[in-house]
């Protein structure tokens, strides 16, 4: 296996970003004599009770939000937005809806002022408490910038560069001072610094499979721990076969860009030696189906098939950035799954890495393969304290869940209810799913341990029942089917349809935090 150990920065490919850390969110209102126009954005709760709204502002505000209330139809709904010119300046209003003690709400908020400064052309927006309770606003700001980040996201790299684009990455938020600023301002960067790593993870997922394939991600996740301090380490295809990885050894052997298994590792001084919290996630640069190939509709959407593995670089990415006291090992098996006189077939019996056979029913069941040969790799020479992997594994998921819900599957209760808390803390939702032993004989095969694939029935359920053979029974472990929900198709508050979300790394943090 090949180390960390390098002797110059080696660069990324055209087009991919570095993740950096993010320092345009401040406490205290910005210098007037150095920026030439701000935009103050104004959260304003929705009621039908008019003096109740005249408590959270000054008269002149007061009068101003009515008189948008009446000509406008400005009805602070969740998400509605208004731009005013006043004589004091130019003022941005954003509805907060009915239930406006919502984080999620305040995300929103955050991609709203955004949004705002992005169409007003504004390098400075100016948030203040507004509708929101003093007691709240702390908590409230931290979320405004963890939405605001979020929300600034955008995928351009191939669109020749505008002016504006350059002037929007400038933009600072600045939030009215709190008592606490020291704190204040620590959450606030701590929180968009999350959502940065998140953003990183949906950057490298928007990238087409010309530009990320196995060997360019190895190359861009070796960069990443150079600059971020990470232990490296890749089991390249040659190293693979000798392990006996025979997942990720069959499903990318018919790509002329050889399959892999990624690992970074973030080893804080107070845990080097504590077991690991292990993430690892599946990165299937292009997916083709293999020999059973998909239909050619929609197939271009196959490079969102590495989202689970770019989660999983985010998590990593997150973990280094924030400095957190838990060690953590994400392991990313990648590979390109393409038909070719090489590819594996229908009917090939393969050995995984922990020696159990699997009979090939369908090429395009490849990703339970890949992960159960990285996931038997990572118990075995990590012990970890918990295993999380995250997975665009089936179809089937997308049917049963659609875009809002992730499908969880756990063999430990207390680690499924802690990340099912920590996915209703950050909006990324889980649902979970039996893994009852009846659903075993679906994988049952006449030749071989067991089938890649019993068919459409529980079909979701049949991917947590292949990867929990890999799982040794001592270790807690949740497996994610991200499927509908690391791509949605629609628009979502601060989440634009049509692109990678980033799922998974706001929840896993939060999970490592709470632990």
């Amino acid at each position: 296996m090949q180390s960390n150990r390098l002797r110059n920065n080696p660069p990324l490919p055209k087009g991919v970003e570095s993740p950096r850390p993010v320092n345009r969110y401040r406490v205290g209102v910005p210098n007037k004599s150095a920026a030439t126009d701000v935009l103050t954005i104004i959260p304003v709760r929705q009621t039908r009770d008019r003096a109740e709204l005249k408590r959270d502002f000054d008269p002149a505000v007061f009068e101003m939000i009515l008189a948008e209330m009446h000509d406008n139809l400005f009805l602070a709904a969740e998400g509605e937005m208004r731009h005013v010119r006043t004589a004091g300046g130019r003022i941005g209003l954003v509805g907060m809806g009915k239930d406006h003690t919502e984080r999620s709400m305040y995300r929103w908020i955050g991609a709203c002022a955004a949004q705002m400064g992005r169409v007003t052309k504004m390098e400075s927006v100016v948030m203040v408490r507004g509708s929101i309770a003093e007691d709240r606003w702390p908590l409230a700001a931290a979320d405004i910038a963890e939405g605001a980040e979020l929300g600034s996201f955008t995928f351009s790299h191939y669109k020749h560069p505008s002016k504006d684009d350059q002037k929007f990455r400038k933009l600072h938020l600045h939030f009215a001072a709190d008592s606490a600023v020291k704190l204040f301002n620590t959450d606030l960067q701590r929180a968009a610094m999350t959502a940065a790593a998140a953003n990183f993870a949906r950057q490298l997922a928007n990238h087409p499979p010309n530009v990320i394939h196995p060997e360019s991600l190895v190359q861009i996740c070796r960069t990443v721990a150079h600059r971020l301090h990470l232990k490296f380490r890749v089991i390249t295809f040659a190293e693979a076969e000798r392990l006996s990885m025979g997942g990720v050894c069959s499903v990318g052997r018919g790509s002329p860009h050889k399959p892999a298994i990624i690992i970074l590792e973030y080893a804080p001084a107070v845990s080097r030696v504590n077991p690991p919290i292990a993430v690892v996630g599946k990165a299937v640069t292009f997916d083709t189906g293999g020999i059973s190939i998909k239909p050619a509709a929609d197939m271009g959407a196959m490079k969102y098939d590495k989202c689970g593995g770019m989660a999983a670089i985010g998590v990593a990415v997150a973990a280094a950035m924030l400095n957190l006291p838990q060690r953590v090992v994400c392991a990313i098996p990648t590979a390109e799954n393409m038909p070719d006189g090489d590819a594996y077939r229908p009917g090939d019996i393969i050995r995984m890495h922990n020696g159990k056979t699997v009979d090939v029913t369908n090429t395009d069941a490849e990703g339970r393969l890949i992960l159960a040969d990285a996931i038997s790799y990572i118990c075995e020479e990590y012990k970890p304290k918990y295993l999380i992997d995250l997975a665009t594994l089936t179809g089937g998921v997308v049917t049963a869940l659609g875009g809002v819900y992730a499908g969880l599957m756990s063999n430990h209760d207390g680690l499924a209810n802690e990340l099912k808390s920590a996915g209703e803390r950050v909006d990324e939702w889980l649902w979970r799913l039996p893994l009852h032993r009846r659903y075993r004989g679906l994988l049952d095969s006449p030749h071989a341990d067991m089938v890649n694939s019993g068919g459409r029935e529980a079909q979701p359920i049949q991917g947590g029942m292949f990867l929990q053979e890999f799982i040794p029974a001592e270790v807690p472990w949740a497996h994610l089917d991200i499927a509908g929900v690391a791509h949605p198709r629609r628009d979502y508050r601060y989440l634009k349809g049509d692109q990678a979300s980033g799922f998974g790394v706001r929840l896993i943090v939060d999970f490592i935090k709470s632990r």
